[in-house]
Parts: structure tokens; sequence; C-alpha cells
């Protein structure tokens, strides 16, 4: 998956600073402690937040070019941001909460992935400590079954976005169109899992869960996401 394009648009396609309060919100209900690691952090918005309510995070994402915007946005030089893949956590240490937020789990790639990062996680997670994510509902299958299309203007570069669905998987597609006539296109590819399937996979790995739905109380299966909260029981 390549931000190679995304990354300079990324922002004033997806910004959403209520979202982020949100986000901040979540993570201020759910955390254990103040010493956390995101994955997946994208531009860094919610990490800086974070950073700047006082917790102690590191951050790590697979682009390169997103984790060069996000360092831009720390002036203060708070954050540890790192490029890597979030399936391989062997450079860090131990934390009391590890984050993935924003449908980033759903970018791996079928069950026996999302196993093998679960055990990773818990590694790198102290008893008690907590791993908070999200992931879209089967229910965004159905959603998307008809093309949602988005089409408009950032800057003097016109963009259109599509997202649709086949079989377990939710595709991006990103063109864009630039003043010089040249034109570029990214795909990204999610993988839609099924609650129970991921619950069986925490519950083997040591973890207790609460479920939620779109930062809400309780479950709504036709919600765009669940919200899991999983707490490190026992070491694997």
């Amino acid at each position: 998956m390549s931000y190679d394009i995304l990354a300079d648009y990324y922002d004033r396609l997806v910004k959403d600073e209520d979202a982020t309060r949100q986000w901040c919100e979540y993570t201020f209900r759910n955390a254990q402690g103040t010493n956390v690691l995101e994955l997946a952090c994208g531009s860094g918005e919610i990490t800086l937040a974070l950073s700047q309510s006082g917790y102690q995070v590191d951050a790590l994402d697979l682009s390169t070019q997103m984790i060069e915007k996000a360092k831009a946005k720390d002036t203060l030089n708070q954050i540890g941001f790192f490029t890597g893949d979030m399936r391989n956590l062997d450079p860090f240490g131990v934390y009391e909460t590890i984050l993935c937020y924003c449908d980033s789990i759903n970018y791996l790639d079928d069950l026996d992935d999302f196993k093998r990062f679960v055990h990773e996680v818990s590694r790198h997670l102290s008893i008690n400590g907590r791993f908070l994510f999200d992931m879209h509902t089967e229910e965004r299958l159905v959603e998307f079954q008809e093309p949602f299309i988005e089409e408009g203007w950032i800057d003097s570069t016109a963009y259109q976005w599509v997202i649709e669905s086949e079989g377990n998987q939710i595709i991006h597609h990103f063109h864009f169109y630039f003043d010089d006539k040249q034109e570029a296109m990214e795909t990204h590819v999610q993988h839609v899992f099924p609650l129970n399937d991921v619950m069986d996979i925490l519950h083997e790995a040591g973890f207790v869960t609460e479920i939620s739905s779109d930062f809400n109380e309780g479950i709504d299966p036709i919600a765009e996401k669940y919200f899991i909260t999983a707490t490190k029981e026992k070491e694997l």
C-alpha cells in the first residue's frame, strides 16, 4: 500500500477535528496509563493531540511520506515517530496502551495475519495493559456494493475518490488530475473480518474485551465501526 501521492493530500481529504477530539476522548476513557504506542498513525493528528494532553507517545506508520508529514507537526519534538510495519514491533519496548485507530486493522491481509499481529501486540503490552482499536463492521460491505464516489478540487488538483466492496474487501481508488495534464492513481485495499472470529483470537491470546460502536456504548451491527478495548490479562 503506497502513500506516494496521497500523503500530500491526505489531511485535506480526511482531516476532521471533531473526530480527532472523539478519538482522544475514547482514549482518555479506556487507556491504561500514559505510556502509549500508536500504530498506523498516519499524518499524526491524533498522535499530536494525545501528546499535547500529557501522553508519552511513540508512533509508527508504514509510509515514510506520512511519517514526514506527522513529524512536521511535532514542533516541540515530544513524539517518537518511526517508519515500519506494525506487524513487527521488535524495535519497541513494553507499553501500557497500544492504539490502532481509523480502521487501520482492516489493512491486515486475513485472520491469520490478524492473529500474528495480536500476538505481536501482546508481546509489547504490560499485564493489564490495553490494546484499543476499531474495525469496519460487515455492514460496510453492503454499503459499498454501490460505489461511493467523491469528486472535488484540492488547490489546482482535481481528484476522484471511489470506494467499493468486493467479497470481504473494501477498495479505495484515489485518482488525481494535475494542472499539467498529468494524472496519478493509488488503490488501497482493506479486509473486513467477522467480529466473532476477531473476539476468539483476542480471547485465545489472553485478552479480555469490551465492544462498542462508533464512539457509543453498546453494539450496533449496522454501525460503521466496532470499537474494541482489549485488556491483556495474561502472558501468552
